[in-house]
């Protein structure tokens, strides 16, 4: 007990011999005449990866004929979509809090000490803390590119087949001659094209040769000892003829993977909070919060509740030191009906409370996330 009371007052006798003074900047303020530092304290901004399937149901050219000519009722009857959001995944960045800005007036510190600091800051200008030389360091930012995948063809494969039919029509012509009759017989032969109903009924046996010769093929009835990789082959090429077939009966699905990002600040006096996103349905996929239809995705926030406990620092007027904030925890998930996604517990900072310290000849580190302190080291 008597070692941490004479930290305090260490403590206590550096912070009087502050020569730097902090202000926070107000709307349209002219600094140029300043000689001082501005800086930006951090706040979070949530990232949400949202991926969806969509899957693309068509109709086969011909369904209607799938029961009688191949026994077949599990068909797609219509052309319809459906979607399903497979998963929603958050990360946070930490960029500048436009709602606090300030500037530094160094004083005698910017330069003109023997114990020469620097001022760290990261390339998006946040405040990192007073440090020796080689502690300056700064965050690098990846980013991602959204994709939409789609998987299989939307039209129908259909294999060549003479679509032209020979009619052959008799034609009889009686002559009468005296008292006799003579009947001539003659053919006419025309090309007509085929109507959907013959070219069903041809893909139906096309589609069930095919099948035989594929179980043929398994089953060795043609007695040829055919080696692994022709053997693989020719079963490949007959499964997937035999699958381009049957779908002109019962349909195909097509599928698309899609990527959406979002980006949600959360607010400053909201600790808790449920805060709607997008919409999702399965009938119309994702949607943004103006259409009609679906149902909310919100994203929840829950914080541990330790900066209630305490007073943001005055920061209206000058400010001997420089300020920084002491940062919030909070849980954070996406919530979509009775389901919840990536939930997790992050350090907000915007949710917690705004501090000062003063300096004298003592050199402190901010964490350059969050914007709390990190390191203080005291000199005499």
């Amino acid at each position: 007990m008597k070692r941490i009371v004479i930290v305090f007052f260490v403590l206590i006798g550096a912070f009087s011999q502050a020569q730097v003074f902090t202000h926070k900047i107000t709307a349209g303020e002219d600094l140029s005449s300043s000689n001082a530092l501005v800086y930006a304290l951090p706040q979070v901004m949530l990232r949400l990866d949202v991926w969806v399937e969509k899957i693309d149901y068509v109709k086969g050219p011909y369904a209607s004929y799938a029961s009688r000519l191949l026994g077949i009722t599990d068909v797609i009857s219509a052309d319809k979509q459906s979607f399903r959001m497979l998963n929603v995944s958050l990360s946070k960045s930490y960029v500048p809090d436009p709602n606090q800005l300030y500037y530094t007036e160094l004083g005698e510190l910017n330069g003109k000490t023997e114990n020469s600091r620097f001022l760290q800051m990261n390339e998006s200008g946040l405040f990192m803390g007073f440090s020796s030389a080689d502690a300056i360091s700064g965050n690098e930012v990846e980013y991602r590119t959204i994709e939409i995948t789609k998987k299989g063809e939307r039209g129908f494969r259909y294999y060549a087949d003479a679509n032209l039919v020979e009619k052959v029509d008799t034609i009889i012509r009686r002559v009468d001659v005296d008292t006799s009759s003579i009947e001539k017989v003659s053919l006419k032969y025309t090309k007509i094209e085929k109507d959907i109903a013959k070219r069903a009924q041809d893909a139906a046996t096309s589609y069930m040769d095919i099948r035989k010769n594929r179980i043929d093929l398994i089953s060795g009835y043609q007695e040829i000892a055919y080696d692994a990789g022709t053997f693989s082959m020719m079963n490949n090429e007959l499964k997937q003829m035999e699958d381009d077939y049957l779908a002109l009966f019962a349909g195909k699905k097509m599928l698309t993977d899609e990527h959406y990002v979002f980006y949600y600040t959360p607010s400053a006096d909201q600790p808790n909070i449920i805060d709607p996103i997008f919409k999702f349905s399965e009938d119309l996929g994702l949607k943004y919060l103006s259409a009609s239809g679906g149902e909310k995705v919100s994203i929840a926030i829950k914080s541990s509740g330790l900066a209630e406990k305490m007073m943001d620092a005055e920061t209206t007027t000058k400010i001997s030191g420089v300020v920084y904030r002491f940062p919030e925890t909070a849980e954070v998930w996406v919530k979509y009906g009775m389901k919840e996604y990536d939930r997790q517990i992050m350090t907000i900072p915007q949710l917690g409370k705004i501090q000062t310290i003063q300096m004298g000849t003592n050199v402190f580190e901010l964490h350059p996330s969050s914007g709390g302190l990190k390191v203080l080291e005291i000199r005499e």
